[in-house]
């Protein structure tokens, strides 16, 4: 019965996903692509476990000094009252598992105060089906593009001076 139980949710089992482009993304839409972040909606055990160390790691600074400004501010009302050495731990807990859940939308708002649009979302079972179900969406509604690339004739630095040390190659 377990297994059935077990079995049942990992078939169940759907990630989301919201896609953001930089604000000024290459006009090839295979380096476009390349540019695409995919940040998947939902609880974040990273956050809710060590939130100072994951509001660093990502870069969002803003959050980062409000966590430090509202632990100071709660401690202080905590300690004013008396109360701070029963209260604080679990003013904690709760504002780290408020994080938990908000990470991905505290994500999202620092990606679109820095200019990246939100191209849409996505449903999988993982990141990797995300990613090509997405993909392969978004390419086939881009116009195709006109210009030919093509390479340059000479060889590169490197491929040059790899020649020079083949004997008897100039």
């Amino acid at each position: 019965m377990m297994y059935l139980l077990f079995r049942a949710k990992d078939n169940s089992d759907v990630d989301v996903y919201t896609v953001h482009e930089p604000p000024h993304p290459p006009a090839n839409r295979v380096d476009r692509a390349a540019t695409f972040i995919f940040i998947r909606d939902g609880f974040s055990w990273g956050a809710a476990l060590l939130s100072p160390v994951y509001l660093a790691a990502k870069g969002q600074w803003f959050a980062f000094a409000a966590y430090f400004a509202l632990v100071a501010a709660a401690g202080a009302a905590l300690y004013s009252l008396g109360l701070h050495e029963t209260w604080l731990p679990l003013v904690l807990i709760g504002l780290n598992i408020y994080l938990g859940f908000e990470a991905s939308t505290l994500e999202r708002m620092w990606l679109n105060y820095r200019g990246w649009t939100e191209l849409g979302t996505v449903m999988g079972k993982n990141l990797p089906e995300c990613e090509r179900r997405f993909i392969e969406n978004w390419v086939n509604a881009q116009p195709p593009t006109t210009e030919i690339q093509t390479l340059s004739p000479e060889p590169s630095l490197f491929a040059t001076s790899l020649r020079r040390l083949i004997p008897g190659r100039a």
